[in-house]
């Protein structure tokens, strides 16, 4: 599966905003921005964006900005993301994103976990492959990056209260498997671009990075 975990994902001045947007709320039904079957599986809430979209958006610049999501997932726009919050007895059942959320093309799904996992139980985000299923309850802080077409849910919440940032990248390469084959090889003229002696192979492996990216994108 190509997913990655990014820890600390955001500056802090940004995860200030946020927890002092979700002390001030208000939050609305999930279910307003969820779509096709996905409506009725959704039961959880989430922040206003009517009030707090200045916040969201320097949250998808945020994203968007992070080195890491760069090289991982070569975004061309991040789409504006969500804070969403589960409460004892709210789950999200299995379900795939939608190929466009607001006029961007979902290639990349992520979440960011805002709450100590030991603060609540249950929440769990799970992702199911053909091959094997993928669960995380990550640090808060911490932000996981998995193609926005697998079958995905998060567990029932039983005990406390759980926060997330989750939102939808239009990479310039559409492909996953494409984009991790890119994000494997550029990490070779990196290395190699550390020892003088290999400059010149450095440069001819950049080359080639950058030829994949011409073939395969869009």
């Amino acid at each position: 599966m190509n997913y990655l975990i990014i820890e600390n994902a955001l500056p802090a001045e940004v995860l200030a905003g946020v927890a002092a947007a979700i002390q001030a709320g208000p939050f609305e039904s999930g279910k307003r921005t969820a779509q096709g079957m996905a409506r009725a599986a959704k039961h959880n809430l989430q922040l206003s964006a009517a009030v707090h979209g200045q916040l969201l958006d320097r949250l998808a610049l945020a994203i968007y900005s992070h080195p890491v999501v760069q090289a991982f997932a070569m975004p061309r726009m991040v789409g504006r993301p969500l804070i969403n919050r589960y409460e004892v007895g709210m789950e999200y059942g299995m379900h795939s994103d939608g190929a466009y959320i607001h006029d961007v093309r979902t290639d990349v799904s992520f979440t960011l976990f805002l709450d100590d996992p030991g603060t609540y139980q249950g929440g769990e985000l799970v992702v199911q492959t053909t091959a094997q299923t993928f669960t995380f309850k990550l640090p808060a802080g911490s932000m996981v990056l998995y193609p926005a077409g697998e079958l995905h849910r998060v567990t029932p919440v039983s005990a406390g209260t759980r926060h997330a940032v989750v939102g939808w990248i239009q990479s310039r390469v559409r492909d996953a498997h494409q984009r991790e084959i890119i994000a494997k090889l550029s990490l070779i003229p990196r290395t190699l671009s550390q020892d003088e002696k290999y400059a010149e192979l450095a440069t001819q492996a950049g080359q080639c990075v950058q030829e994949l990216v011409r073939m395969w994108g869009d």
